[in-house]
Protein backbone atom coordinates (compact mmCIF):
# COMPACT_ATOMS: atom_id res chain seq x y z
CA UNK A 1 0.00 0.00 0.00
CA UNK A 2 1.49 3.56 -1.11
CA UNK A 3 1.27 6.31 0.83
CA UNK A 4 -1.83 7.81 -0.75
CA UNK A 5 -3.73 4.92 -0.19
CA UNK A 6 -2.58 4.98 3.91
CA UNK A 7 -3.98 8.49 3.88
CA UNK A 8 -7.19 7.65 2.33
CA UNK A 9 -7.87 5.19 4.85
CA UNK A 10 -6.91 7.09 7.65
CA UNK A 11 -9.02 9.75 6.21
CA UNK A 12 -12.01 7.70 5.67
CA UNK A 13 -11.59 6.00 9.81
CA UNK A 14 -11.27 9.33 11.25
CA UNK A 15 -14.21 10.37 9.64
CA UNK A 16 -15.96 7.24 11.16
CA UNK A 17 -14.87 7.90 14.35
CA UNK A 18 -16.25 11.43 14.52
CA UNK A 19 -19.54 10.48 13.05
CA UNK A 20 -20.04 7.73 15.90
CA UNK A 21 -18.72 10.69 18.44
CA UNK A 22 -21.79 12.51 17.07
CA UNK A 23 -24.11 9.74 17.01
CA UNK A 24 -22.88 8.89 20.84
CA UNK A 25 -23.37 12.67 21.96
CA UNK A 26 -26.97 12.79 20.27
CA UNK A 27 -28.12 9.83 22.19
CA UNK A 28 -26.67 11.02 25.64
CA UNK A 29 -28.42 14.39 24.71
CA UNK A 30 -31.39 12.41 24.15
CA UNK A 31 -31.44 10.51 27.78
CA UNK A 32 -30.49 13.86 29.48
CA UNK A 33 -33.50 15.44 28.35
CA UNK A 34 -36.04 12.44 29.00
CA UNK A 35 -34.82 12.56 32.32
CA UNK A 36 -34.25 15.69 33.37
CA UNK A 37 -37.80 17.03 30.95
CA UNK A 38 -40.12 13.91 30.70
CA UNK A 39 -42.98 16.33 29.52
CA UNK A 40 -41.40 17.01 26.33
CA UNK A 41 -41.73 13.50 25.17
CA UNK A 42 -44.71 12.79 27.54
CA UNK A 43 -46.86 15.67 25.34
CA UNK A 44 -48.32 17.13 28.41
CA UNK A 45 -47.31 18.77 31.78
CA UNK A 46 -45.39 16.99 34.49
CA UNK A 47 -47.85 15.95 37.37
CA UNK A 48 -46.61 15.49 40.77
CA UNK A 49 -47.23 12.46 42.31
CA UNK A 50 -50.28 12.71 45.02
CA UNK A 51 -48.79 11.95 48.57
CA UNK A 52 -51.83 10.99 50.94
CA UNK A 53 -51.65 11.45 54.54
CA UNK A 54 -52.88 8.98 57.46
CA UNK A 55 -56.01 10.50 58.18
CA UNK A 56 -58.73 8.42 56.10
CA UNK A 57 -62.48 8.77 56.80
CA UNK A 58 -62.97 6.41 59.34
CA UNK A 59 -59.86 7.29 61.25
CA UNK A 60 -61.43 10.94 61.22
CA UNK A 61 -64.35 9.71 62.74
CA UNK A 62 -62.68 7.85 65.51
CA UNK A 63 -60.74 10.82 66.43
CA UNK A 64 -63.85 13.35 66.60
CA UNK A 65 -65.28 10.49 69.16
CA UNK A 66 -62.53 10.99 71.13
CA UNK A 67 -61.45 14.30 71.18
CA UNK A 68 -64.59 16.31 69.82
CA UNK A 69 -66.10 18.87 72.70
CA UNK A 70 -69.54 18.42 71.48
CA UNK A 71 -69.35 14.64 72.01
CA UNK A 72 -67.84 15.22 75.22
CA UNK A 73 -70.35 17.17 76.62
CA UNK A 74 -72.99 15.12 75.03
CA UNK A 75 -71.74 12.35 77.19
CA UNK A 76 -71.50 14.27 80.54
CA UNK A 77 -75.33 15.03 80.51
CA UNK A 78 -75.52 11.08 80.07
CA UNK A 79 -73.42 10.93 83.60
CA UNK A 80 -75.36 13.52 85.13
CA UNK A 81 -78.61 11.88 84.19
CA UNK A 82 -77.26 8.41 85.37
CA UNK A 83 -76.30 10.12 88.60
CA UNK A 84 -80.24 11.42 88.65
CA UNK A 85 -80.95 8.05 88.36
CA UNK A 86 -78.91 6.44 91.45
CA UNK A 87 -80.54 9.75 93.63
CA UNK A 88 -83.73 8.37 92.41
CA UNK A 89 -83.06 4.58 93.27
CA UNK A 90 -81.89 5.80 97.14
CA UNK A 91 -85.52 7.39 97.56
CA UNK A 92 -87.17 4.00 97.17
CA UNK A 93 -85.92 3.24 101.19
CA UNK A 94 -86.70 6.10 104.07
CA UNK A 95 -83.81 8.72 105.14
CA UNK A 96 -82.95 8.23 108.79
CA UNK A 97 -81.30 11.48 110.28
CA UNK A 98 -80.18 11.91 113.92
CA UNK A 99 -80.44 15.22 115.64
CA UNK A 100 -77.88 15.81 118.57
CA UNK A 101 -77.46 19.05 120.85
CA UNK A 102 -75.07 20.32 123.17
CA UNK A 103 -76.46 22.86 125.89
CA UNK A 104 -75.22 25.54 127.10
CA UNK A 105 -77.87 26.92 129.01
CA UNK A 106 -81.16 25.57 129.80
CA UNK A 107 -84.20 26.65 131.41
CA UNK A 108 -85.02 23.88 133.53
CA UNK A 109 -82.66 22.25 135.96
CA UNK A 110 -81.89 19.28 134.08
CA UNK A 111 -78.64 17.71 134.95
CA UNK A 112 -77.04 16.60 131.73
CA UNK A 113 -76.79 19.15 129.28
CA UNK A 114 -76.57 17.07 126.49
CA UNK A 115 -79.70 15.30 123.66
CA UNK A 116 -79.98 13.17 120.77
CA UNK A 117 -82.49 12.17 118.67
CA UNK A 118 -82.86 9.35 115.52
CA UNK A 119 -85.92 10.17 112.83
CA UNK A 120 -87.22 9.06 109.74
CA UNK A 121 -87.92 11.83 107.18
CA UNK A 122 -90.86 11.74 105.10
CA UNK A 123 -91.33 8.88 103.20
CA UNK A 124 -92.50 8.60 99.61
CA UNK A 125 -92.47 5.29 97.82
CA UNK A 126 -95.14 5.76 95.07
CA UNK A 127 -93.21 9.03 93.79
CA UNK A 128 -89.81 7.04 94.68
CA UNK A 129 -90.45 4.56 92.07
CA UNK A 130 -92.16 7.07 89.52
CA UNK A 131 -88.86 9.13 89.51
CA UNK A 132 -87.07 6.40 88.76
CA UNK A 133 -88.95 5.20 85.97
CA UNK A 134 -88.52 8.60 84.59
CA UNK A 135 -84.60 9.10 85.21
CA UNK A 136 -84.32 5.57 83.63
CA UNK A 137 -85.88 7.17 80.51
CA UNK A 138 -84.07 10.42 80.56
CA UNK A 139 -80.62 8.34 80.24
CA UNK A 140 -81.90 6.76 77.24
CA UNK A 141 -83.17 10.24 75.63
CA UNK A 142 -79.34 11.10 76.83
CA UNK A 143 -78.15 8.36 74.77
CA UNK A 144 -80.19 8.67 71.60
CA UNK A 145 -79.49 12.62 71.78
CA UNK A 146 -75.70 11.52 71.65
CA UNK A 147 -76.26 9.05 68.91
CA UNK A 148 -78.10 11.69 66.98
CA UNK A 149 -75.52 14.47 67.58
CA UNK A 150 -73.02 12.34 66.66
CA UNK A 151 -74.47 10.75 63.52
CA UNK A 152 -75.07 14.48 62.40
CA UNK A 153 -72.01 15.49 62.59
CA UNK A 154 -70.11 12.72 60.90
CA UNK A 155 -72.81 13.63 58.02
CA UNK A 156 -71.62 16.70 57.70
CA UNK A 157 -67.70 15.66 58.21
CA UNK A 158 -68.70 13.39 55.41
CA UNK A 159 -69.51 15.98 53.08
CA UNK A 160 -66.62 18.25 53.84
CA UNK A 161 -64.15 14.97 53.70
CA UNK A 162 -65.75 14.25 50.19
CA UNK A 163 -65.71 17.63 48.85
CA UNK A 164 -61.67 18.28 49.91
CA UNK A 165 -61.12 15.37 48.04
CA UNK A 166 -63.32 16.74 44.55
CA UNK A 167 -61.27 20.05 45.28
CA UNK A 168 -58.21 17.86 45.18
CA UNK A 169 -58.91 16.34 41.93
CA UNK A 170 -60.58 19.54 40.47
CA UNK A 171 -56.54 21.38 41.64
CA UNK A 172 -54.97 18.77 39.04
CA UNK A 173 -57.60 19.32 36.97
CA UNK A 174 -56.82 23.00 36.60
CA UNK A 175 -53.09 23.16 36.91
CA UNK A 176 -52.86 21.07 33.82
CA UNK A 177 -55.29 23.11 32.05
CA UNK A 178 -52.86 25.92 33.37
CA UNK A 179 -49.92 24.15 31.44
CA UNK A 180 -52.37 23.66 28.41
CA UNK A 181 -53.17 27.55 28.10
CA UNK A 182 -49.49 28.37 28.74
CA UNK A 183 -48.19 25.89 26.10
CA UNK A 184 -51.55 28.02 23.88
CA UNK A 185 -49.78 31.50 24.87
CA UNK A 186 -46.17 30.37 24.02
CA UNK A 187 -47.56 29.44 20.58
CA UNK A 188 -49.69 31.98 20.34
CA UNK A 189 -46.09 34.45 21.08
CA UNK A 190 -44.34 32.53 18.56
CA UNK A 191 -46.99 33.25 15.42
CA UNK A 192 -47.18 37.32 17.20
CA UNK A 193 -43.38 37.19 16.40
CA UNK A 194 -43.84 36.46 12.64
CA UNK A 195 -47.08 38.38 12.23
CA UNK A 196 -49.73 35.66 12.06
CA UNK A 197 -51.98 36.90 15.27
CA UNK A 198 -52.84 40.16 15.71
CA UNK A 199 -52.34 41.68 19.43
CA UNK A 200 -56.06 41.47 20.79
CA UNK A 201 -56.05 37.69 20.10
CA UNK A 202 -52.79 37.39 22.00
CA UNK A 203 -54.21 39.61 24.87
CA UNK A 204 -57.16 37.23 24.89
CA UNK A 205 -55.29 34.03 25.58
CA UNK A 206 -52.67 35.78 27.83
CA UNK A 207 -55.85 36.63 29.98
CA UNK A 208 -57.28 33.55 29.85
CA UNK A 209 -54.32 32.32 31.88
CA UNK A 210 -54.61 34.35 34.37
CA UNK A 211 -58.11 33.09 34.68
CA UNK A 212 -57.29 29.50 34.80
CA UNK A 213 -54.70 31.03 38.07
CA UNK A 214 -57.54 32.55 39.57
CA UNK A 215 -59.77 29.94 39.76
CA UNK A 216 -56.88 27.48 40.93
CA UNK A 217 -56.52 29.68 43.79
CA UNK A 218 -60.10 30.05 44.78
CA UNK A 219 -60.00 26.15 44.61
CA UNK A 220 -56.97 26.16 46.98
CA UNK A 221 -58.83 28.69 49.22
CA UNK A 222 -61.98 26.62 49.39
CA UNK A 223 -59.46 23.55 50.21
CA UNK A 224 -57.69 25.36 53.71
CA UNK A 225 -61.73 26.38 54.54
CA UNK A 226 -63.33 23.18 53.84
CA UNK A 227 -60.24 21.40 56.00
CA UNK A 228 -60.06 24.10 58.80
CA UNK A 229 -63.73 23.06 58.75
CA UNK A 230 -63.23 19.64 59.35
CA UNK A 231 -60.76 20.24 62.13
CA UNK A 232 -63.52 22.33 63.92
CA UNK A 233 -65.40 18.80 63.89
CA UNK A 234 -63.44 16.64 65.12
CA UNK A 235 -61.50 18.33 67.67
CA UNK A 236 -57.98 18.71 65.91
CA UNK A 237 -56.16 21.95 66.38
CA UNK A 238 -56.53 24.39 64.04
CA UNK A 239 -52.74 25.18 63.44
CA UNK A 240 -51.39 21.53 62.85
CA UNK A 241 -51.40 20.40 59.35
CA UNK A 242 -54.04 17.49 59.09
CA UNK A 243 -52.91 14.78 56.07
CA UNK A 244 -56.01 13.44 55.29
CA UNK A 245 -56.27 10.36 52.92
CA UNK A 246 -59.30 10.72 50.22
CA UNK A 247 -58.58 7.75 48.29
CA UNK A 248 -61.72 6.43 47.37
CA UNK A 249 -63.47 8.87 49.33
CA UNK A 250 -67.28 7.71 48.46
CA UNK A 251 -66.54 4.26 49.65
CA UNK A 252 -64.83 5.42 52.40
CA UNK A 253 -67.79 7.19 53.67
CA UNK A 254 -70.81 5.22 52.57
CA UNK A 255 -69.46 2.06 51.90
CA UNK A 256 -72.66 -0.57 51.82
CA UNK A 257 -75.27 2.12 52.01
CA UNK A 258 -77.50 1.82 48.86
CA UNK A 259 -79.85 4.75 48.58
CA UNK A 260 -82.35 2.73 45.99
CA UNK A 261 -83.43 -0.09 48.84
CA UNK A 262 -84.02 2.19 51.82
CA UNK A 263 -87.65 2.72 52.33
CA UNK A 264 -89.78 4.89 54.31
CA UNK A 265 -90.70 2.19 57.04
CA UNK A 266 -87.01 1.52 57.57
CA UNK A 267 -86.90 5.20 58.41
CA UNK A 268 -89.68 5.48 60.54
CA UNK A 269 -87.90 2.73 62.40
CA UNK A 270 -84.59 3.66 62.83
CA UNK A 271 -84.22 7.13 62.73
CA UNK A 272 -82.79 8.92 65.91
CA UNK A 273 -84.98 11.81 65.90
CA UNK A 274 -88.66 9.80 65.65
CA UNK A 275 -87.00 7.60 68.91
CA UNK A 276 -86.14 10.52 70.42
CA UNK A 277 -89.94 11.73 70.02
CA UNK A 278 -90.98 8.49 71.75
CA UNK A 279 -89.26 9.21 74.31
CA UNK A 280 -90.22 12.38 75.45
CA UNK A 281 -93.98 10.57 75.27
CA UNK A 282 -92.86 8.04 77.69
CA UNK A 283 -91.76 10.17 79.78
CA UNK A 284 -94.63 12.49 79.63
CA UNK A 285 -97.20 9.45 79.94
CA UNK A 286 -95.17 8.52 83.07
CA UNK A 287 -95.74 12.56 84.43
CA UNK A 288 -99.13 11.82 83.63
CA UNK A 289 -99.14 8.96 86.53
CA UNK A 290 -97.40 10.96 88.97
CA UNK A 291 -100.20 13.88 88.75
CA UNK A 292 -102.96 10.64 89.74
CA UNK A 293 -100.52 9.43 92.23
CA UNK A 294 -100.25 13.22 93.95
CA UNK A 295 -103.85 12.41 94.53
CA UNK A 296 -103.42 9.37 96.85
CA UNK A 297 -102.48 9.50 100.61
CA UNK A 298 -98.80 9.44 100.91
CA UNK A 299 -97.95 7.05 104.30
CA UNK A 300 -96.35 7.94 106.66
CA UNK A 301 -93.79 6.34 109.55
CA UNK A 302 -92.86 7.66 112.73
CA UNK A 303 -89.68 6.34 114.09
CA UNK A 304 -88.05 8.75 116.85
CA UNK A 305 -85.30 7.87 119.75
CA UNK A 306 -85.85 11.06 122.01
CA UNK A 307 -83.44 11.60 124.75
CA UNK A 308 -83.23 14.51 127.14
CA UNK A 309 -85.75 16.98 125.59
CA UNK A 310 -87.37 19.51 127.88
CA UNK A 311 -90.47 19.37 126.23
CA UNK A 312 -90.54 15.53 125.15
CA UNK A 313 -91.06 12.14 126.92
CA UNK A 314 -87.78 10.93 126.30
CA UNK A 315 -87.46 7.30 124.85
CA UNK A 316 -88.99 5.40 121.58
CA UNK A 317 -92.16 6.58 119.27
CA UNK A 318 -93.31 4.40 116.60
CA UNK A 319 -96.12 5.49 114.64
CA UNK A 320 -97.92 4.63 111.23
CA UNK A 321 -100.20 7.58 109.66
CA UNK A 322 -101.49 9.07 106.34
CA UNK A 323 -100.11 12.49 104.99
CA UNK A 324 -103.25 14.14 102.41
CA UNK A 325 -103.46 17.15 101.80
CA UNK A 326 -107.30 18.06 102.04
CA UNK A 327 -107.92 20.94 100.38
CA UNK A 328 -105.53 23.10 97.04
CA UNK A 329 -107.78 24.97 95.00
CA UNK A 330 -108.17 21.95 92.62
CA UNK A 331 -104.46 22.34 91.48
CA UNK A 332 -103.92 18.63 91.56
CA UNK A 333 -107.05 17.55 89.04
CA UNK A 334 -105.68 20.95 87.20
CA UNK A 335 -102.35 19.57 86.67
CA UNK A 336 -104.17 16.15 85.62
CA UNK A 337 -105.18 17.91 82.75
CA UNK A 338 -102.63 20.34 82.09
CA UNK A 339 -99.89 16.88 81.81
CA UNK A 340 -102.36 15.77 79.01
CA UNK A 341 -102.43 18.52 77.19
CA UNK A 342 -98.72 18.35 77.34
CA UNK A 343 -99.00 15.00 76.04
CA UNK A 344 -101.23 15.71 73.40
CA UNK A 345 -98.82 18.44 71.92
CA UNK A 346 -95.72 15.76 71.76
CA UNK A 347 -97.89 13.18 69.85
CA UNK A 348 -98.73 15.81 67.41
CA UNK A 349 -95.16 16.83 67.29
CA UNK A 350 -94.18 13.56 66.40
CA UNK A 351 -96.56 13.12 63.68
CA UNK A 352 -95.21 16.16 62.19
CA UNK A 353 -92.08 14.94 62.66
CA UNK A 354 -92.98 12.27 61.10
CA UNK A 355 -94.13 13.69 57.94
CA UNK A 356 -91.41 16.00 57.50
CA UNK A 357 -88.74 12.88 57.15
CA UNK A 358 -91.35 11.78 54.90
CA UNK A 359 -90.63 14.69 52.88
CA UNK A 360 -87.07 14.72 53.38
CA UNK A 361 -86.84 10.94 52.04
CA UNK A 362 -89.08 11.98 48.74
CA UNK A 363 -87.03 14.77 48.05
CA UNK A 364 -83.80 12.84 48.72
CA UNK A 365 -84.69 9.64 46.42
CA UNK A 366 -86.01 12.39 43.68
CA UNK A 367 -82.55 13.87 44.26
CA UNK A 368 -80.46 10.73 44.32
CA UNK A 369 -82.16 9.81 40.99
CA UNK A 370 -81.87 13.30 38.93
CA UNK A 371 -77.94 13.29 39.98
CA UNK A 372 -77.52 9.57 38.83
CA UNK A 373 -78.52 11.21 35.18
CA UNK A 374 -76.78 14.33 35.77
CA UNK A 375 -74.03 11.86 36.44
CA UNK A 376 -74.30 10.28 33.58
CA UNK A 377 -74.79 13.12 30.85
CA UNK A 378 -71.50 14.76 32.47
CA UNK A 379 -69.69 11.26 32.07
CA UNK A 380 -70.43 10.67 28.20
CA UNK A 381 -69.36 14.55 28.02
CA UNK A 382 -66.24 13.65 29.30
CA UNK A 383 -65.51 10.53 27.01
CA UNK A 384 -67.19 12.65 24.26
CA UNK A 385 -64.40 15.65 25.06
CA UNK A 386 -61.71 12.58 25.23
CA UNK A 387 -62.49 11.11 21.82
CA UNK A 388 -62.85 14.30 20.45
CA UNK A 389 -59.07 14.75 21.75
CA UNK A 390 -57.82 11.66 20.30
CA UNK A 391 -59.46 12.95 17.02
CA UNK A 392 -58.02 16.08 16.83
CA UNK A 393 -54.26 14.81 17.52
CA UNK A 394 -54.69 12.43 14.49
CA UNK A 395 -55.87 15.39 12.48
CA UNK A 396 -52.82 17.69 13.72
CA UNK A 397 -50.50 14.77 13.11
CA UNK A 398 -51.50 14.90 9.62
CA UNK A 399 -51.37 18.58 9.18
CA UNK A 400 -55.47 19.24 9.14
CA UNK A 401 -55.41 21.62 11.50
CA UNK A 402 -53.39 23.79 13.65
CA UNK A 403 -51.51 23.37 17.24
CA UNK A 404 -53.57 25.75 18.34
CA UNK A 405 -56.56 23.90 17.09
CA UNK A 406 -55.75 20.65 18.83
CA UNK A 407 -54.55 22.68 22.22
CA UNK A 408 -58.18 24.00 22.13
CA UNK A 409 -59.44 20.46 22.20
CA UNK A 410 -57.19 19.11 24.87
CA UNK A 411 -58.35 22.53 26.88
CA UNK A 412 -61.72 21.36 26.60
CA UNK A 413 -61.29 18.45 27.43
CA UNK A 414 -60.14 19.15 30.89
CA UNK A 415 -63.14 21.39 31.53
CA UNK A 416 -65.25 18.80 30.41
CA UNK A 417 -63.62 16.37 33.40
CA UNK A 418 -63.85 19.78 35.46
CA UNK A 419 -67.22 19.56 35.24
CA UNK A 420 -68.10 15.68 35.27
CA UNK A 421 -66.28 16.00 38.51
CA UNK A 422 -68.06 19.01 40.13
CA UNK A 423 -71.48 17.50 39.26
CA UNK A 424 -70.59 14.11 41.90
CA UNK A 425 -70.53 16.33 45.50
CA UNK A 426 -74.39 16.62 44.80
CA UNK A 427 -75.21 12.89 44.67
CA UNK A 428 -72.57 11.98 47.25
CA UNK A 429 -74.44 14.73 49.48
CA UNK A 430 -77.72 13.66 48.82
CA UNK A 431 -77.01 10.05 49.81
CA UNK A 432 -75.17 11.15 52.90
CA UNK A 433 -78.66 12.50 54.25
CA UNK A 434 -80.45 9.42 53.29
CA UNK A 435 -78.12 7.50 55.11
CA UNK A 436 -78.36 9.79 58.53
CA UNK A 437 -81.71 10.07 58.86
CA UNK A 438 -82.06 6.44 58.14
CA UNK A 439 -79.97 5.64 61.73
CA UNK A 440 -76.44 6.86 60.63
CA UNK A 441 -73.59 6.57 58.51
CA UNK A 442 -72.43 3.99 61.07
CA UNK A 443 -75.19 1.67 60.49
CA UNK A 444 -73.69 0.96 56.95
CA UNK A 445 -70.12 1.55 57.43
CA UNK A 446 -68.32 -1.16 59.88
CA UNK A 447 -65.32 1.71 59.95
CA UNK A 448 -67.45 4.08 61.70
CA UNK A 449 -69.30 1.98 64.21
CA UNK A 450 -69.58 3.89 67.90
Amino acid sequence: MNLLDSRAVYSRLETYISSCKGVAYALISVLTLTCLCPSVFAGGPALKPQIYGIFDFPTCVRYAIVHSEEFTKARIDIQLASTDLKDAHSDVLPTLQILTRYYLDRATGDANPFSIQLLMTNWDPYLALLKIKSNQILVDMGKLSLSRRMSENIGTMGKLFYRIHLLERLIRMRRQSIALQQNKLDYAKSRAGQGTIDSLELRTIANDVRGQQIKLDSLQEEVDERTSQLKTLMGYHPDYALPLDTRDAANQILASFNGQMVTFSQIQGLNLQLKLAAKQEQLQGNRITGSYVSLIPKPLIVFENVQNQVDRSSGFNLALGLDYVLWDGFKRVRDIKRQKLKAEQLKIDRRLLSEKLYGNYKRLRSQVDSTGRSNGFYSEQAKLAEMGEEKALMMYKAGDITYDMYIAKRIERVEAEVNSVSNLQNRVDALIDLATISGGLNRYNAGLRF
